[in-house]
């Protein structure tokens, strides 16, 4: 039993779920607020023009093959986004990022489907670890049950397996920069599309015939110091660094690896969601022993039980 000699891509796929993690409370501070589709309107083109400016030539010179690739990442990961950040609005930052944590177990299954590709035992095992402490952490003694918002967001969990499953394909054959911007700027237009259409809506109909949820669209929302914060952060780190550092991780292991690192970000959301906004956020000594059981599954899953590690992973 030994670990992986190359843990360059893990730390990158790692950092992304910490700062992942950090989002989960920054953008509930702009939901108080803010209704959500205004908010995803105005960080994912922003950071789609911060990316055509950083890397003109791999956006306006991109291939079809890149654009079909960007195409269907960005339309999973810009209707996963709607979905999440809408039920955001109803839950909380750690429960919210512990549905999401969902998508772990759901991957392999994904790539299974996909590719008919079996996941290593050590990812195997490590799955169902983070499962279990993913179910403890969601469902800890005297939590209330599911709401709205839960529901919605557990309703975008298998389009971010799907999702993680092409990124794996496609992040290996069209350069992280080129992948990342291309996908991020079809999420924009995903974005800027719904946020139309419901202010369209409201305007030929009138605000009073929408659903409340749908009606806050139409007011204009606040500025303040503290909004302006947290839409610079969600972009740049949130949006643009992560994008980079996710891209360029998992062109280096499977999908079903990267699934078992992301499942770390409840545990991180929870962490900054406590720092940030009080220890309500933190749920009793069952959520401890889930998160716990989560870090375990990460860890075993790097191990590597007397066989050598493919180089990419193991879907193709």
């Amino acid at each position: 039993m030994k670990l992986k000699r190359n843990l360059a891509p893990d730390g990158a796929i790692l950092l992304t779920t910490v700062i992942w993690g950090s989002t989960f409370s920054v953008a509930r501070g702009v939901l108080d607020s803010w209704p959500p589709l205004t908010y995803l309107a105005l960080r994912m083109p922003l950071a789609a023009l911060l990316f055509a400016a950083l890397f003109p030539r791999r956006v306006f010179g991109a291939s079809r093959e890149a654009w079909r690739a960007g195409g269907a990442l960005g339309l999973l990961m810009g209707l996963g986004f709607l979905g999440q950040t809408s039920g955001l609005v109803y839950t909380t930052p750690a429960k919210s990022a512990f549905i999401t944590g969902i998508t772990t177990p759901l991957v392999p299954v994904v790539a299974y489907l996909f590719w008919r590709a079996r996941p290593s035992r050590e990812n195997l095992l490590g799955i169902v670890l983070a499962s279990l402490g993913g179910a403890l952490i969601l469902a800890p003694v005297g939590a209330a049950g599911f709401n709205v918002g839960d529901l919605i967001t557990l309703s975008t969990t298998l389009l971010f397996a799907g999702h993680i499953n092409l990124m794996g394909a496609y992040a290996r054959r069209i350069d992280a920069r080129q992948l990342s911007a291309l996908q991020i700027t079809v999420a924009a237009g995903v974005m800027l599309f719904a946020w139309l259409a419901v202010r369209g809506a409201a305007w030929g109909w009138g605000v009073e015939s929408l659903p409340p949820a749908l009606a806050r669209e139409a007011v204009t929302p606040a500025w303040s110091g503290a909004v302006a914060w947290r839409i610079a952060y969600l972009t740049l780190f949130g949006t643009i660094a992560t994008f980079l550092l996710w891209t360029w991780g998992q062109a280096r292991m499977s999908a079903t690896h990267a699934a078992v690192i992301f499942s770390l970000e409840p545990v991180f959301a929870t962490a900054f969601a406590v720092l940030l906004r009080g220890s309500a956020e933190w749920t009793g000594t069952r959520a401890t022993v889930g998160a716990l059981l989560v870090l375990a599954g990460v860890i075993v899953s790097e191990l590597r039980w007397g066989r050598e590690e493919a180089v990419n992973g193991e879907e193709p």
